[in-house]
């Protein structure tokens, strides 16, 4: 099965415009859809006015992004080799990147799996958790990441892997799907059975693996028609595909990984002081992923994009497929910054009418919009080394976001503005790192100069 003219005339034809939001709509409403139904666990949660359950979640988010760490780094670092190996008519390693991605997906799942029940206690109380919300983050735990680990996975590598061949529309139907399904869900499980936040975890579970089921079926029907081909026959001992896919999805990995260690960490230093305080950084940082879905979707969809016209030389296409793509996203984060800091209030109090977590949640959420602009700039600038093969690059970006500097600047500006230096932390860290990021691509255009025709 080789590309068809369809696909070429997007990758290699289509008006730039046209192309980014042919492949980037899809994805970023799947996304948003994806945050709204990890904001429709906090918004039923948040009605029974019970902040340890509220902060059960907020203690368990690290764990559970564990499973989109893993999915990035199978699924992103799967979908740059594929899109690469498509601006090369390399569809052997299409298949051969293909079956090796989804096949670690399931095994690194239930290892992952077997960790968190093996050391559930001890990671939640260092996660957070207390007396009073321990009970409650064990059981949202159990279903959430125990047994959802291996198709929430899976699922979105599946997903990653779908829309690097360009079917960002399938790619996108299955996690809008599941997202859907999980909104549905959510208030029977919490309000009708009278679950509390243990439904609202049965939800997620139940959602995770019908998006699953869905993905499967699709690529059973569309086997005969799809460039992926999963076989373990693809597969060779002295392939150098298994270091080339997880050099491409590390920085992807980290992104996540290293997010988890810094809500971690706020989690840990929020403790100390109170469940309203744990739920309001809860809610604003709730509020701050739609930015942060925007900007992911926007970069997972383009990603093809760029990548593909990497590997096959048009640096004039890339380079505009990579401004429009800039502008875009930053505009749309602009406009979050505007709403956000002028109605922060109403916003918060969708989620929760407590009056001391809404207090919180405001100045944390006006706070954290501040740093949108440059959050949108980097997850796009690591998308463009992801596809791009600038694996040192995009590791570079990512690790000075988070868990490197952000966490000790947050300890320090904890104790000289105790509970909002520990957020104020985010926008200066994003504002380095951005810089560093717009220094590290200057420098990968002058390579590019060097080495083929000039892209600017």
């Amino acid at each position: 099965m080789v590309i068809t003219e369809n696909k070429k005339y997007l990758f290699e034809k289509m008006k730039v415009p046209k192309a980014v939001m042919y492949l980037v709509v899809p994805t970023i409403i799947s996304q948003l859809i994806t945050i709204i139904y990890n904001w429709a666990d906090v918004f039923f949660v948040g009605q029974l006015n019970d902040t340890f359950q509220m902060a059960a979640i907020t203690i368990c988010y690290p764990a559970f992004m564990m499973t989109t760490a893993l999915s990035n780094l199978l699924g992103i670092g799967g979908a740059s080799v594929i899109s690469r190996a498509l601006g090369n008519n390399n569809y052997d390693k299409i298949k051969k990147t293909a079956t090796l991605s989804l096949l670690l997906s399931i095994i690194f799942s239930i290892v992952y799996s077997l960790f968190m029940f093996l050391l559930n206690d001890p990671l939640l109380y260092l996660l957070g958790a207390d007396k009073d919300t321990i009970g409650f983050a064990k059981d949202y735990l159990f279903w959430v990441v125990i047994l959802g680990s291996l198709p929430s996975v899976t699922n979105y590598t599946l997903s990653h892997l779908i829309r690097s061949i360009g079917k960002s529309q399938s790619a996108s139907i299955g996690i809008a799907m599941g997202g859907i399904i999980n909104i549905i869900l959510d208030p029977i499980f919490i309000f009708v059975f009278n679950l509390d936040v243990t439904g609202a975890a049965i939800a997620t579970c139940i959602s995770n693996c019908l998006a699953c089921a869905y993905f499967i079926i699709y690529l059973i029907v569309a086997k005969k028609d799809s460039l992926l081909n999963f076989s373990f026959k693809n597969l060779k001992v002295r392939d150098k595909v298994l270091l080339d896919s997880l050099a491409s999805g590390l920085s992807g990995f980290f992104l996540t990984l290293m997010a988890l260690f810094s809500n971690a960490s706020i989690n840990h230093l929020m403790s100390t002081y109170s469940a309203a305080a744990i739920s309001g950084v809860n809610i604003a940082k709730k509020v701050d992923l739609c930015v942060v879905a925007f900007a992911q979707g926007f970069a997972q969809g383009v990603l093809p994009l760029i990548g593909y016209n990497f590997a096959s030389k048009d640096t004039k296409r890339m380079n505009a497929v990579i401004k429009f793509s800039l502008f875009v996203s930053i505009l749309f984060a602009v406009i979050c910054v505007i709403l956000f800091s002028l109605l922060p209030r109403p916003i918060v109090n969708i989620f929760i009418k407590d009056e001391q977590t809404v207090e919180f949640a405001t100045d944390f959420l006006r706070i954290l919009c501040l740093s949108m602009p440059l959050t949108t700039l980097i997850f796009l600038f690591n998308t463009i080394f992801q596809a791009t093969q600038q694996t040192t690059r995009a590791m570079i970006t990512i690790l000075l976001r988070k868990g490197i500097i952000d966490i000790p600047i947050m300890i320090f500006l904890n104790h000289l503005i105790p509970i909002y230096g520990i957020v104020i932390s985010q926008p200066l860290v994003d504002c380095s790192a951005s810089i560093v990021a717009i220094i590290l691509y200057i420098t990968f255009l002058r390579k590019q100069k060097a080495q083929l025709t000039p892209i600017i």
